[in-house]
């Protein structure tokens, strides 16, 4: 990684005007106009998003300067290709929901990062209503909030998880359980790729109704089903041969995993395999950016014990829980991503 120099610390020490900056041009629609109207002024602009134009300055300066707008020498705007890629209503990788989630939950809890630290626990949970000891179970008290989480959780899962089946073959499993699966994604799409295998969410019973709602709309009922419960307490579906942990092992601390995968160890047959998948730091605890950044969510808001651990981190939980076999899947995979497969 490069030294760090004086712009780097600007763009960190105003890293929360950054992201307003982004997030104002996504919610006025900014990034949409300019993908149907590219090379507009700035006064075309001012007047689509309903702005004076001092405001619209404000908005263009700093998207130019953060390289999400592109402004031509005669003072004409357009998206950066990125953001026509990824912000842009209907492109396929539209990961616009992502942001809302940032905005809405990370945001305010994030305020209450350094109590986390010093207390180690989730302090910044304490602005959500609610009396239960994670996020997950307060969003229950509220549903636009419970919307915009698993609407961004949808679609990192469809960023990112659209490569685990692509990655890995799955077809000699017969029952493949996504745990903590959420709204299904994962589980239509790898019943999608192996029509031989069964796949079922295994979550909380609110979020089991949403996935349903999501798996009758795929039209893939015959093949993907929920199964409403607690995974650290409840039985695992019969047959099972294949736990699929995606994106879910970073909110536990490092004991509850080995629990947790003990679970899933007892659950199995011999030959049968759990496979851990979503961005994994490095071994040196040095990154990558990704995981260094997502950690924090963790402490000061989700369950006050997770992280995104390191490629060495879920071996020994995996060990621990019995599993003698691991096998890494570290290249090629997008967002810092990575599968570490335990076997039986």
């Amino acid at each position: 990684m490069k030294e760090l120099d004086l712009e780097k610390l600007i763009l960190i020490a105003a890293g929360h005007s950054a992201f307003q900056l982004l997030w104002a041009g996504l919610e006025l629609g900014l990034y949409d106009h300019l993908s149907a109207k590219p090379d507009v002024s700035l006064d075309e602009v001012a007047g689509a998003l309903g702005l004076s134009r001092q405001p619209a300055r404000i908005l263009m300066t700093g998207l130019t300067a953060l390289g999400v707008v592109k402004r031509s020498p005669q003072g004409h705007y357009r998206n950066a290709e990125l953001i026509e890629a990824r912000l842009v209503k209907g492109k396929p990788g539209y990961a616009a929901p992502i942001l809302g989630w940032q905005a809405h939950i990370v945001y305010p809890g994030m305020q209450d990062f350094v109590a986390s630290l010093k207390q180690n626990r989730n302090v910044g949970l304490d602005r959500f209503v609610g009396t239960e000891p994670t996020l997950y179970q307060r969003l229950t008290h509220d549903e636009p909030l419970q919307k915009i989480f698993q609407d961004a959780m949808s679609s990192l899962s469809k960023q990112a998880n659209s490569f685990l089946p692509a990655a890995m073959d799955l077809s000699k499993y017969k029952l493949v359980v996504d745990t903590g699966g959420g709204d299904g994604t994962n589980a239509v799409a790898i019943a999608n790729r192996y029509p031989t295998v069964r796949t079922c969410v295994f979550d909380s019973a609110p979020v089991c109704e949403y996935a349903q709602q999501n798996i009758q709309k795929a039209g893939m009922a015959d093949r993907v089903f929920t199964w409403p419960g607690n995974f650290f307490h409840d039985p695992f579906p019969p047959e099972t041969d294949c736990i699929v942990y995606s994106h879910i092992l970073t909110i536990w601390s490092m004991d509850n995993n080995r629990i947790l995968l003990k679970r899933s160890f007892d659950a199995l047959p011999e030959g049968g395999a759990v496979v851990i998948f979503g961005m994994i730091g490095a071994d040196n605890d040095s990154g990558p950016l990704s995981a260094a950044l997502g950690s924090p969510y963790f402490l000061a808001i989700a369950t006050g014990e997770g992280m995104l651990y390191s490629w060495k981190d879920y071996e020994a939980m995996l060990r621990d829980a019995g599993f003698k076999q691991t096998i890494r899947l570290d290249r090629g995979l997008p967002l810092d991503h990575g599968i570490l497969i335990g076997v039986k």
